[in-house]
């Protein structure tokens, strides 16, 4: 039998062929097989999709999903076959796509949650397949409480899939939870799908944020308020956070929001800004 280094050799020799490489990396699809060429087959099928590879990749994911945490920790071998599964996906497959999208594995010794990035993925792909059943779960991932606090996942995903359904209340609703209900990013993602809510409700939004100065907040902030030059308490935001942002990429994304948003007022403001800077870091900017 090949050894798993001399078969991912053979596998990355076809890569001058993507045809040939993928049907190669079809053959790979075995329940034995060890998890390092598995995971080089799955990558191959998710660059280039092959329709012959639907049934070993939901043989595969069975057996994956049968064994949880106790083959699969973290679940990363069960996401790459969804990776893969995605572009060939059938109706037919949305049991294991539902299965997946409300999958939870708590792993010792601090019984952490584990499968985040598994729903985050089912959930991409339940979006594709019924964007119904797609809005009621991402409304649900949105608040899930065992959110990874570093990526946001599986709420960043839930958050990106409702504005993709212009599920605006939900995002509204969540940016506008006190800060320690809510994780930064997922925030930062729900205000810059807010862009063209009404008007009416951005005063108190903005008031909601006076006390939020992490970055990716405020980034998020900025391609909202951005679309609402019109609004007096939006062009005092923006003399307040060029006078005295201190976080430098925020600073650096603030002024090249204003530049690129091509309204006069605001490139007034940065003129204005920039001649009476005193702070040599934003002073370069």
């Amino acid at each position: 039998m090949a050894s798993s280094e001399s078969t991912i050799a053979k596998l990355r020799t076809l890569v001058s062929d993507p045809g040939a490489q993928a049907e190669y990396a079809c053959t790979l699809l075995r329940p034995r097989q060890t998890r390092d060429v598995l995971l080089a087959a799955l990558d191959v099928l998710a660059a280039h999709p092959l329709e012959q590879a639907r049934p070993p990749l939901l043989d595969v994911y069975d057996i994956y999903r049968r064994s949880g945490s106790a083959r699969d920790p973290g679940a990363f071998t069960r996401r790459a076959i969804l990776a893969a599964l995605r572009p060939v996906t059938a109706p037919a497959d949305l049991p294991l796509i539902l299965d997946a999208v409300g999958t939870y594995e708590f792993l010792p010794p601090d019984f952490k949650e584990d499968a985040i990035l598994l729903r985050a993925s089912a959930l991409v792909i339940l979006n594709e397949q019924d964007d119904l059943l797609a809005r009621y779960h991402a409304a649900r991932l949105l608040v899930d409480p065992y959110a990874d606090p570093m990526s946001g996942e599986p709420s960043l995903s839930a958050a990106r899939v409702l504005a993709s359904q212009a599920e605006y209340v939900s995002l509204y609703q969540y940016a506008m939870q006190p800060a320690e209900r809510t994780l930064p990013e997922v925030v930062s993602e729900c205000l810059r799908s807010l862009v063209g809510m009404p008007e009416t409700l951005i005063p108190g939004l903005l008031h909601h944020f006076v006390e939020r100065d992490e970055a990716i907040v405020q980034v998020g902030l900025v391609d909202l308020v951005v679309g609402y030059p019109q609004l007096l308490e939006v062009r005092d935001y923006v003399a307040e956070a060029l006078a005295s942002s201190t976080d430098l990429d925020a600073y650096r994304y603030l002024t090249m929001s204003l530049i690129t948003s091509r309204n006069t007022g605001f490139i007034d403001q940065l003129l204005m800004a920039a001649h009476y800077e005193h702070n040599p870091h934003r002073a370069a900017i």
